[in-house]
């Protein structure tokens, strides 16, 4: 599932900064004013679907900048576990936007006059256990580390007193000025704030997208005139195929360190050469292709191998903390790529081909 989830809208208007304070006093009168400066001020509101509005004075231009933070589907809905993919409940939330605006000023404006600061497009699947996910999760991370000179990261976990484990609840990173990846489970957010609980996990995946990046791609940045669906191409024409190919980079990056750490392995050290490789083994299957091909034992040997490493990882995830599990996280990853990521990967592992990543280059 894909859509909309929190955006910020502005325009520049001729009214006087003193009569828009006036009209949010009116209009929200439980509003609590932040005074930056004496030129601008910022209005909690967390009314309905609005979350804040911001007012800047323009003085060289007797101009008024006013912001608008708000929630898509928390206009239809009291939360935002589900995005708004519905094109034209879209046009309903905007165009309530531009009342409000007209509310606020002295005279009209059209859509065309509102603009995005930014949008915040979701992409998100129900996924039972958001643990399962913890070894694709790394590796993800773990490639927007190695891939960009980050400007913010911040990894999050949490603790279950029931397991006395962590358990990893996402990350946040920011590979360049514009763009933010925000990776997390919407299920345990949402449990944190509501009486009205989350069974299962959700795991989300955001873009935010800021106002250089709307424009450089479409040309315009009027929120009337950019679709639910051509934000989705926009994503996918610009960010999907790369973050694909960094997950897919770093698996195969940990495939090789697995390979070069297990050649000419022997028997009794299995053990504490698995244990000591667990952070690279995403899962079983690649961990036995790779005892299969390079091992020179018999078959009988190599099934005792099999079960051992079987063993090995079971027990493992069983003691492991954050969570995780080692095994079916090849079907897992393949609806990582096409539901999270939004681009069609088909992954295989086994004595034909190995480890090997199909999709359109």
């Amino acid at each position: 599932m894909y859509g909309l989830d929190r955006a910020c809208i502005y325009t520049e208007v001729k009214t006087d900064i003193l009569y828009v304070r006036e009209k949010i006093k009116i209009l929200f009168p439980k509003s609590c004013s932040e005074s930056l400066s004496n030129h601008t001020n910022t209005y909690n509101i967390n009314q309905k679907n609005i979350n804040f509005i911001k007012l800047e004075e323009k003085k060289i231009k007797r101009e008024t900048v006013i912001k608008i933070d708000f929630s898509y589907p928390r206009y239809f809905s009291e939360n935002n576990i589900m995005p708004l993919d519905n094109e034209l409940q879209k046009v309903m939330v905007e165009a309530d936007l531009l009342i409000l605006l007209n509310n606020l000023i002295d005279y009209e404006i059209t859509a065309t006059d509102i603009s995005y600061d930014y949008f915040e497009f979701t992409t998100q699947e129900s996924v039972g256990n958001f643990y399962k996910y913890h070894n694709i999760i790394a590796h993800f991370y773990r490639g927007l580390v190695r891939h960009y000179e980050d400007l913010e990261k911040v990894q999050y976990y949490n603790f279950s007193k029931i397991d006395n484990k962590f358990y990893t609840t996402g990350f946040t990173f920011q590979p360049f000025s514009g763009w933010k990846i925000k990776l997390y489970s919407k299920g345990h957010e949402h449990n944190k704030k509501s009486s009205q609980k989350v069974i299962g996990a959700i795991l989300r995946l955001e873009h935010r997208i800021s106002k250089k990046i709307i424009r450089d791609y479409f040309k315009v940045n009027s929120i009337n005139y950019i679709s639910i669906e051509e934000i989705k191409d926009c994503i996918q024409s610009i960010i999907s195929k790369k973050i694909a190919e960094i997950l897919i980079e770093e698996i195969e990056h940990s495939n090789e360190i697995l390979n070069k750490n297990f050649k000419d392995f022997k028997c009794r050290n299995l053990d504490s050469l698995v244990r000591d490789n667990l952070e690279w083994i995403l899962d079983y299957k690649i961990l036995d292709d790779i005892i299969s091909s390079i091992s020179q034992r018999s078959y009988r040997m190599l099934i005792n191998y099999r079960r051992k490493i079987k063993e090995i990882l079971t027990l493992s995830q069983e003691r492991a903390s954050p969570k995780r599990d080692y095994f079916d996280n090849i079907k897992r990853l393949e609806l990582f790529f096409s539901n999270l990521i939004l681009f069609d990967v088909k992954v295989k592992c086994n004595s034909k081909k190995h480890l090997a990543f199909f999709y359109s280059k």
